[in-house]
C-alpha cells in the first residue's frame, strides 16, 4: 500500500525481512522495528494501557485484524508445529482448556 509501515516484532526465525528496492521507494514504504521489553518497564505503564486499548478498539472495529485458530488441547502437538511453523505458514494458535 502506498505510504504504508511494517513493522517487526519478535523475529524468532531469525530470518532476514526482505522488500524490493521499487516497492521500498516509489510506494514510499517505512519499516520499523518494535522491543517488547521498552515498553513494559514501570514509567510506560499508562502508556502501554492506552496502547493496548487504541489496538483493542481498532480490533472490535474491524479495522486491525489478525488470523487465529482456535485448537483443543487434544490437538496440542499439533497446534505447537503450526505455532513453530512446521507446517508452513499458520494462523496464530490459540489452545482451548
Amino acid at each position: 500500500r502506498q505510504g504504508g509501515t511494517m513493522v517487526t516484532y519478535g523475529g524468532m526465525s531469525k530470518k532476514p525481512i526482505t522488500i524490493s528496492t521499487s516497492s521500498f521507494i516509489f510506494k514510499d514504504l517505512s519499516l520499523r522495528g518494535f522491543w517488547l521489553q521498552k515498553w513494559l518497564s514501570p514509567d510506560k505503564t499508562r502508556e502501554c494501557r492506552d496502547m493496548i486499548d487504541y489496538l483493542l478498539s481498532l480490533a472490535s472495529r474491524g479495522e486491525l485484524r489478525y488470523e487465529m485458530e482456535m485448537s483443543s488441547f487434544d490437538q496440542f502437538e499439533t497446534a505447537l508445529d503450526k505455532a513453530l511453523g512446521k507446517l508452513g505458514s499458520q494462523p496464530k494458535q490459540v489452545i482451548r482448556f
